[in-house]
């Protein structure tokens, strides 16, 4: 079974700073994981699996068409570069874990990497808290958003794109979504 990709490996490296010459095997592999460990994530898995299935057989609604067009794909191009980024900078050999080097360039320190980690992870943040309040705003249009299921295997949507750095425990109330966007359109 072919693992049905939202963009491919051409466009990621039109639409970021992907070298062209970045081989697309690293590119594909890291589109999926984005999608399956992001996107999933933050659409819950019941929309995620009907946009893969009208993608599968090409008969993506006119609503799907623009959540993909300009939500999803925003965010996931981000998020690509986000799994991509350290495989790209490190090379698993048989013997070793290497950093890739050429003679005409050299390779970034962990600090520099993590910098550049920094800053796509805040484009890809941006740009899924726009897919969030979408949904949100949209929630009635997109029912398997509000209600993605209740198999053990479930992805409930994430509500917030961006990590907080302090823990202060689970509310345990039930809050809708319509109280949480009403909430943060107050913000």
């Amino acid at each position: 079974m072919a693992t049905v990709l939202f963009v491919t490996a051409t466009y990621i490296k039109d639409y970021t700073f992907v070298d062209p010459n970045v081989d697309e095997k690293y590119i594909r592999i890291s589109i999926e994981e984005a999608q399956k460990i992001h996107i999933r994530n933050y659409i819950g898995s019941g929309l995620y699996n009907e946009i893969i299935g009208q993608v599968e057989t090409g008969t993506l609604t006119a609503l799907n068409t623009t959540l993909l067009n300009d939500y999803i794909i925003p965010a996931l191009k981000w998020w690509v570069m986000v799994e991509a980024a350290p495989f790209l900078t490190y090379k698993v050999t048989n013997k070793n874990i290497v950093r890739k080097n050429s003679e005409s360039s050299s390779g970034v320190d962990s600090n520099e990497l993590n910098n550049f980690m920094d800053l796509v992870t805040d484009k890809a943040q941006y740009h899924t808290n726009r897919l969030i309040e979408y949904l949100l705003e949209n929630a009635s249009s997109y029912p398997l958003y509000d209600n993605p299921g209740s198999g053990f295997d479930t992805i409930v949507p994430q509500l917030y794109a961006y990590d907080e750095g302090i823990f202060l425990g689970r509310n345990p109330k039930y809050i809708s979504y319509e109280e949480i966007f009403e909430k943060r359109k107050r913000f």
